[in-house]
């Protein structure tokens, strides 16, 4: 991937009108989105946020999907906090740390395939209105397994048939896309995804992105309590004693989790990363040291299933 035309690209550089697909206003969307804005619970509906991230960072991210997997509202939403942060000239913009782990996340599955030959299962926990797999591709040969409430993946199911019926040019891009409904924090989750074709021998990419911050608590989390066991300050740590190697750690704002979107040395992430990352309490103003890590691991782990790359 070639980020380079990216450096000290923000949305100043794009246009402050929100221009809207004519798709989000037909009937069949409408009804759809009807149903997340009544019936979703805050968890469902950060996957529409996620991806008006997507929509609105479109000068960094290549998903045609997203307009309509976002929807009207939360469009408008995060529009209007764009706007307010160029108006208050804030040196971080609504939607850059959806970017730049975007894209980080992005990097990361194709240099994994890459080291595969190529071909790989790929796994995506959580995945709510992700499109990776009409978007990238290096998944041209991986079958891409996506994991959530069927409620999720029944509405984006439908969103998608609406949005591929109404362009000609949009195609999957993946081998293949099989979508299981499950919560992943139970217990049978393997079970699941092997009864939807998933096969433990294979090598596979597991993705993990922002569910976490969901589930984790101060010391440790679950996720499907004989399965995955995560620690929320030190998985760099963690990790090894699993039976991963290979583990790297990033913060937004390093070398490979920059993007020439993090280019103003006083932002907060770059402000972090210039403590160490024992301090907990920020010396200048008394605030939390509130990290987001990046973390990358392969092997496998001590379990009856190789996990060979699992971001979070």
């Amino acid at each position: 991937m070639d980020h380079s035309k990216q450096e000290n690209a923000s949305p100043e550089d794009q246009e402050l009108e929100l221009k809207l697909p004519h798709l989000l206003f037909t009937r069949t969307v409408r009804e759809l989105y009807a149903k997340i804005v009544n019936e979703w619970n805050s968890l469902k509906k950060s996957a529409c946020q996620t991806a008006a991230g997507r929509a609105l960072w479109k000068h960094v991210i290549h998903d045609p999907l997203a307009d309509v997997l976002a929807g009207e509202t939360f469009l408008r939403n995060f529009h209007e906090k764009i706007k307010k942060d160029h108006h208050n000239n804030a040196r971080e913009i609504s939607g850059v740390i959806l970017a730049v782990r975007t894209l980080w996340f992005d990097s990361k599955i194709e240099a994994a395939l890459d080291s595969f030959g190529g071909a790989a299962q790929v796994v995506l926990l959580g995945a709510g209105m992700d499109a990776r797999a009409y978007r990238l591709s290096c998944l041209k040969e991986s079958d891409v397994f996506e994991v959530d409430f069927p409620e999720v993946l029944q509405v984006k199911a439908a969103l998608l048939q609406a949005a591929l019926e109404s362009t000609e040019h949009l195609r999957l891009m993946a081998k293949s896309i099989t979508r299981v409904a499950a919560d992943i924090r139970d217990n049978d989750l393997l079970e699941k995804l092997q009864i939807s074709g998933f096969v433990p021998e294979k090598n596979t990419v597991w993705i993990l992105e922002v569910l976490l911050a969901d589930f984790m608590n101060k010391a440790s989390t679950t996720l499907s309590s004989s399965t995955f066991h995560f620690y929320s300050d030190w998985p760099d740590n963690l990790l090894p004693s699993l039976g991963f190697s290979h583990v790297k750690l990033s913060q937004i704002g390093d070398p490979d989790a920059n993007f020439g979107l993090m280019h103003d040395p006083l932002n907060l992430f770059n402000k972090l990363r210039s403590l160490p990352r024992s301090v907990e309490t920020h010396p200048d103003d008394g605030t939390p040291c509130c990290r987001l890590y990046l973390v990358q691991a392969s092997g496998s782990p001590n379990q009856t299933i190789s996990m060979s790359t699992i971001p979070m």
